[in-house]
């Protein structure tokens, strides 16, 4: 086997003239383009999808995991030398094959451990003096389907902290961090609302959904909270709120952990 790095990631040649490409993707969402496969996958006990958006005579096949991460993991497979050389199935058995490899190796929810030197969380005081509106970003809200633009963005305040509101007829993403550090005790859940106390990455979270809407709270290294609260307005919005704010925060997260915002 032989390897040769390429732009968006990381190229495997295998006999037979079979190729993998590895990458990381954005977050896991939902996928709106028509696809000739679209198949639920799972891999070392992770969720994922295997998809191919082109139709025969077109053979690549590719897998998306669901890792619970900033980023997803994907895996291209393909012939390296045609689109339309080979075969679709064995290209997709290829593409599952590198990804249980990817996984247990580097992803903690299938048993690996995360590359040395992998930044995990933002900086404990990240939040410090923050503008809202450039923690949680119109540009974020975009990837949930919520396209206000940067003039729609609205900042208000609470008792809690400050909020920066993005809404469209399809739905609204209200983005909030608390000024105290008393961390997710701190902050009262939604009156009604199924609470889930999870991890995001490695930091504390919590989940509140109704039948309508989700807030995922984050709470990080210094104590102060972020949260992302969507609320579908139309029915396919309400479907899948709670990937909308996981979906919305995970953007918001990594740009707070490059220093993006």
């Amino acid at each position: 086997m032989s390897t040769k790095g390429v732009l968006s990631g990381c190229q495997f040649v295998f006999p037979n003239n079979k190729g993998a490409q590895v990458h990381a993707y954005s977050p896991y969402s939902w996928i709106t383009q028509d696809s000739a496969v679209m198949e639920p996958v799972e891999i070392a006990g992770i969720k994922g999808r295997k998809y191919a958006f082109d139709p025969e005579p077109v053979t690549f096949c590719s897998v998306n995991m669901d890792v619970r991460a900033y980023a997803s993991i994907a895996v291209d497979a393909y012939d390296v030398d045609s689109d339309e050389a080979g075969n679709r199935a064995e290209h997709c058995e290829l593409a599952k094959k590198v990804a249980e490899v990817v996984v247990k190796k580097f992803v903690p929810l299938a048993g690996g451990t995360p590359a040395s030197g992998t930044v995990q969380e933002p900086v404990p005081d990240a939040l410090a003096n923050a503008d809202i509106c450039e923690i949680v970003k119109f540009t974020h809200a975009n990837y949930a389907g919520v396209n206000a633009g940067r003039e729609g963005a609205q900042k208000g305040e609470t008792s809690l902290g400050p909020t920066c509101t993005h809404e469209v007829p399809y739905a609204k993403v209200v983005g909030m961090y608390t000024n105290g550090v008393g961390g997710l005790e701190a902050l009262p859940p939604k009156a009604g609302a199924e609470v889930r106390n999870e991890k995001f990455g490695s930091l504390k979270a919590r989940y509140e959904q109704t039948a309508e809407t989700c807030a995922l709270s984050v709470q990080l290294g210094n104590g102060q909270v972020l949260q992302v609260d969507f609320i579908g307005k139309k029915k396919e919005a309400m479907s899948r709120t709670c990937v909308s704010a996981r979906l919305v925060l995970s953007v918001s997260m990594l740009a707070l952990i490059t220093g993006e915002h």
